[in-house]
């Protein structure tokens, strides 16, 4: 059986933007280690709404 880690909106912007030093290593090599990880759309639609109210400066790299 595969393992899928969802991740929560601030883990996500957090991961993708190397912001490292925002949580515990152990959770960094979990994520790495996963067969899986995905997003909820619920989190890209709150990054959408933050920043459309120009409560977040996103930056987010796609591979």
């Amino acid at each position: 059986m595969s393992e899928i880690i969802v991740l929560d909106t601030h883990i996500w912007l957090w991961f993708i933007n190397s912001n490292l030093d925002k949580f515990p290593s152990h959770w960094l090599s979990q994520i790495e280690a996963a067969s899986r990880v995905g997003i909820s759309p619920v989190s890209c639609y709150e990054v959408a709404l933050a920043h459309s109210r120009g409560r977040e400066r996103i930056v987010i790299y796609t591979c």
